[in-house]
């Protein structure tokens, strides 16, 4: 360990611990890069991935989207501004290089890249926040399955509750359309869910998702065959005219579900931003002293183990 000697009182120099910050900037644009050159894209409308050769393609602000369908592009060219923001929400920054991730409900789980965890299903978080994570993107994405399929499973209930007293529409078009509405909500919407719940069967390790996939898939796909082949079940069967379905069913509990998981992540990333704003309050640069006893004012990772740092009263120590 060197040692420098200052008058007036002031504190001597400490030296930095370890290499933890050595190459961590580049380490970052090799994983940037690294996705850039996978050549996939995602459509701004759906979120869907993309192949670069995709025949649905528009220019916008000289940048070339590419589409899944001519449905997406259409409804792009409509009103681009609104799609861009809600692509830009999406963008997360790449993970520091190092990090380890655990499940907030089974810390014993933990691994060196983003996943779900095996016993419980739910998505792994950094053990360590960090200042250039954005926000949450499983609580992006369920919020945005939430908002995007809540209208369509209130007006499921609507007509599976008070639908049969609507003289303007019989009874088998009463149950095609629930089948039409709820069908994106529980194959789209849902489809975390039902992912978790194979996962879950495949482990062998049944939880939450297990019951909730299970009773979703149970509703939805009677409901489906009393649709398409009504001729199969009994009269005993018959209300209203028409074979009882369970589409509301499906429909409410993956709504329902999915409201739980956005409230919990929102609570969790507060959690998280707790720990952000006490990150904040590091300083970002220290002071090193050169050879000739100046010093130069330097990133934080840009200081080496045997480097000599100069710390002045009152300052915060730059670790």
């Amino acid at each position: 360990m060197k040692h420098d000697h200052h008058p007036h009182g002031s504190k001597p120099p400490k030296a930095a611990h370890g290499h933890a910050h050595h190459g961590a900037i580049s380490g970052v644009h090799d994983h940037a890069a690294d996705a850039h050159s996978t050549g996939a894209h995602v459509d701004p409308v759906c979120g869907m991935s993309v192949a670069t050769d995709s025949p649905h393609q528009a220019e916008h602000a000289g940048k070339m989207h590419r589409f899944c369908s001519d449905k997406c592009r259409t409804k792009f060219l409509a009103d681009p501004g609104r799609y861009l923001n809600s692509a830009a929400e999406l963008a997360v920054a790449p993970a520091q290089p190092g990090t380890r991730y655990t499940c907030a409900m089974h810390p014993q789980i933990v691994q060196d890249e983003p996943g779900s965890c095996p016993i419980c299903g739910m998505a792994l978080e950094p053990m360590m926040p960090s200042l250039d994570e954005g926000e949450n993107p499983e609580l992006i994405d369920f919020r945005r399955r939430f908002w995007w399929t809540l209208p369509l499973s209130v007006i499921v209930l609507a007509l599976a509750m008070v639908g049969h007293q609507f003289g303007g529409i019989s009874a088998n078009a009463r149950t095609w359309l629930e089948l039409v509405l709820s069908a994106p909500v529980v194959l789209w919407a849902g489809w975390p869910f039902f992912q978790r719940w194979a996962q879950s069967i495949a482990n062998r390790s049944p939880n939450m998702w297990t019951l909730i996939g299970t009773g979703v898939g149970a509703a939805f796909g009677y409901s489906l065959v009393a649709t398409l082949a009504p001729g199969l079940f009994p009269e005993t069967f018959r209300e209203h005219g028409r074979v009882g379905v369970y589409f509301e069913a499906a429909a409410i509990i993956v709504s329902l579900t999915l409201l739980g998981q956005v409230l919990e992540l929102k609570a969790r990333s507060s959690t998280s931003a707790a720990i952000k704003a006490l990150l904040g309050l590091a300083p970002k640069t220290a002071r090193r002293l050169r050879d000739d006893g100046s010093e130069e004012e330097v990133e934080l990772t840009h200081v080496h183990l045997g480097d000599r740092l100069r710390v002045r009263p009152g300052e915060k120590v730059p670790v």
